[in-house]
């Protein structure tokens, strides 16, 4: 399956040394409308005339250094507010694995783990949405 990936990075000052800690977010293209620029006003958002719901991914992970490049709209009229995605990568189904129960607890929204050159944390979109209403 295809998923739209992008980075999340996390700075933080200890002394005169900058640490940033980075994880991979992978968003199934299948669960997706269309990807937008994230400018403009949340007004703009709405093409449809429907009420839509925002979830700003930078927000949830409390990153607060880093801006949301991209709306992604799901398939469910839902807009995910994202860093900037990178790529389009195929991941094998077979090669996701569950995140460990102490993840899952926290991290309900999570699908799972891919480990290949870097470590991609796989949304599921409906948990995310049952999280976050």
């Amino acid at each position: 399956m295809k998923y739209f990936i992008c980075a999340l990075t996390r700075h933080t000052l200890r002394g005169d040394n900058s640490i940033a800690g980075n994880c991979l977010l992978g968003i199934p293209s299948e669960s997706t409308e269309r990807i937008l620029p994230a400018s403009g006003a949340q007004a703009d958002f709405d093409e449809t005339g429907n009420e839509e719901a925002f979830i700003s991914i930078p927000a949830l992970f409390k990153l607060k250094d880093q801006a949301a490049h991209h709306r992604l709209v799901l398939k469910k009229k839902r807009t995910l507010l994202l860093p900037r995605i990178d790529v389009e990568l195929e991941i094998p189904e077979g090669e996701i694995q569950a995140l460990p129960n102490t993840l899952n607890e926290m991290f309900g929204y999570f699908r799972g783990i891919y480990f290949g050159q870097n470590m991609v944390l796989i949304l599921d979109p409906d948990k995310l949405l049952e999280h976050t209403e």
